[in-house]
């Protein structure tokens, strides 16, 4: 009896068990961008919190900062000097950390409880008179 090898048939199931390889492999590399892009947008949100717990931190930890922020959100146009320029800093870090947690939200990388709790604060900081006339004056 003589067998003859099918070289075509050997080669046809070979190509197809690579091109399962490759769908394979593409599957697990789609899987691995996706977890990692995941994984980068927490740290992205994780850093911007920290941002944000230590602006909080300052006020917590030095008086006259706090009393700085508290006169400033009252009357803005009643600093003067140091004061008014302590405050604009204050205020600027502020609102690009609140900027920062505002585009990772469109972008759909907040969770929608934490950002509505955000908002909240936000609407608050921003009914104070004083932080009203700082935006009028330095929104641009």
């Amino acid at each position: 009896m003589n067998h003859a090898v099918n070289w075509e048939a050997i080669s046809a199931i070979g190509q197809i068990v690579g091109a399962i390889a490759v769908v394979i492999s593409l599957i697990y590399l789609a899987r691995q961008i996706r977890s990692n892009a995941r994984a980068t947008r927490r740290a992205e949100m994780r850093s911007t919190l920290d941002s944000l717990y230590q602006l909080i931190r300052q006020i917590t930890e030095h008086a006259d900062l706090a009393e700085l922020r508290s006169r400033g959100y009252a009357d803005f146009e009643s600093l003067e000097g140091t004061d008014r320029a302590r405050f604009l800093s204050y205020m600027h870090a502020q609102f690009r950390i609140v900027e920062d947690v505002y585009y990772q939200n469109l972008e759909g990388h907040l969770d929608p409880h934490r950002w509505r709790g955000f908002e909240a604060v936000l609407r608050d900081v921003n009914a104070r008179p004083g932080v009203q006339a700082w935006w009028r004056s330095y929104s641009h």
